[in-house]
């Protein structure tokens, strides 16, 4: 059972200047929007692993705009959505306190216009999705699953395991999708992706995909598939892959 309590209030954004739309979105009334990051409209079932969502109950973490959201709810599923408090803001690497000056207080904006941008299409869309805004790494009782999503988000959190882990304890089947790096393919490895020089202070790790197929096994998941497909990021094609876990 869910605590009804801890889902978010919808937000009534009117303006869509005061949205930073992260996907490309086609809304009523509004035709295309352009996403200022990623087109998924032209691959979104693959980027889903194909799975059918008709009937199923949905975690999905970290919306941002909340593309993936409303396509999972054109297809049958009831979504519940974790998102970041404004406090929380991002999941930061720990670059020296002067250096991150420069982007915490932008990003804080950023993150307000894209919780708009998502409520702003779930208006128009007039969808029944929840959200909770909190802490990834320790869910509260947002209730049981049958298929939980981590859509190119776990690369931008410290402990993307603990929250592969938090996933696997409520939901049956896992959706893994992240960036596709060639070099590290055949071992169950990851790299770290930020160094002094790069001052990548949003992006923690680079994975292959035998590093969440093992520990998906390690957890008791009977099968896991991976896809690999393109999608458009800031007009330019990029491989991604998508893991799905079965229990």
């Amino acid at each position: 059972m869910s605590d009804e309590n801890i889902f978010a209030v919808p937000l009534k954004v009117e303006d869509v200047a005061d949205c930073y739309f992260y996907h490309t979105m086609e809304l009523p009334g509004y035709g295309v929007i352009e996403g200022r990051d990623w087109d998924l409209r032209g691959g979104v079932d693959e980027y889903l692993g194909k799975v059918d969502f008709a009937g199923q109950r949905v975690l999905e973490i970290g919306p941002a705009s909340g593309f993936l959201t409303f396509e999972m709810e054109k297809r049958g599923a009831e979504v519940v959505s974790v998102e970041v408090t404004a406090e929380h803001g991002w999941d930061f690497v720990p670059y020296p306190a002067k250096r991150l000056e420069e982007v915490v207080g932008p990003r804080r904006i950023v993150m307000q216009q894209l919780k708009n941008s998502y409520w702003f299409s779930h208006a128009a869309l007039q969808s029944n999705a929840r959200v909770y805004y909190g802490d990834v790494y320790n869910l509260p009782a947002v209730g049981e699953f049958d298929i939980a999503l981590m859509g190119s988000v776990l690369l931008h959190c410290r402990d993307p395991l603990r929250i592969v882990e938090q996933c696997a304890r409520k939901a049956k089947l896992l959706i893994i999708t992240d960036m596709f790096h060639p070099d590290l393919e055949g071992a169950p490895i990851c790299r770290l992706a930020p160094n002094p020089q790069n001052f990548l202070w949003h992006t923690w790790w680079n994975f292959s995909t035998q590093f969440f197929t093992q520990f998906l096994a390690v957890m008791g998941f009977s099968s896991s598939e991976v896809l690999r497909h393109q999608q458009s990021h800031r007009g330019k094609p990029y491989t991604l892959f998508t893991v799905v876990g079965r229990r």
